[in-house]
């Protein structure tokens, strides 16, 4: 699939993405111990209903691979703990965003602590090549859930 479109002289890069974020009401290291295993969803019970390990690498290996409810296959592609900073691509998975819709999919979950209240900022985002829009709405929707989700599993914890 080409990522580009020529118009004229003009090219335009066919590169569609997302981008949500939330305040979390805990330290950046407890919201760190929580979700840094990439194979671990159980923070997001409202979506994820199962994340199975694919493979024999462990869930903060880069190359680590994960089933998401049996349709979403991504791959740890960049970790860091010191930057707090998870990066992974989608690999397979069904419509909208199947590799049929779209191709290097490039997801990234990142921590910034706030200092001055004790609270972290989580920022994620994806990005793809796409010569459709209908993966936007889906995955900025499963973000919205997700994020919501780790919200919640640290309301009123640490007051």
């Amino acid at each position: 699939m080409n990522p580009y479109l020529t118009t004229g002289n003009k090219i335009e890069s066919k590169m569609p993405s997302v981008y949500n974020s939330i305040i979390v009401s805990a330290p950046i290291e407890a919201v760190w111990e929580r979700i840094s295993d990439f194979h671990d969803f159980s923070w997001a019970p409202s979506i994820i209903k199962r994340c199975e390990n694919v493979g024999s690498k462990g869930g903060t290996s880069v190359g680590a691979k994960r089933l998401l409810n049996g349709s979403f296959l991504d791959t740890l592609i960049a970790y860091s703990s010191l930057d707090h900073r998870i990066t992974y691509s989608i690999d397979d998975a069904p419509f909208p965003i199947s590799p049929a819709e779209i191709s290097n999919y490039v997801g990234d979950l990142h921590l910034l602590p706030i200092t001055s209240e004790g609270k972290t900022f989580v920022e994620w985002s994806g990005r793809w090549e796409s010569n459709g829009t209908e993966a936007i709405k889906f995955m900025n929707d499963i973000y919205v859930i997700l994020l919501k989700d780790l919200a919640a599993q640290f309301d009123s914890q640490f007051f």
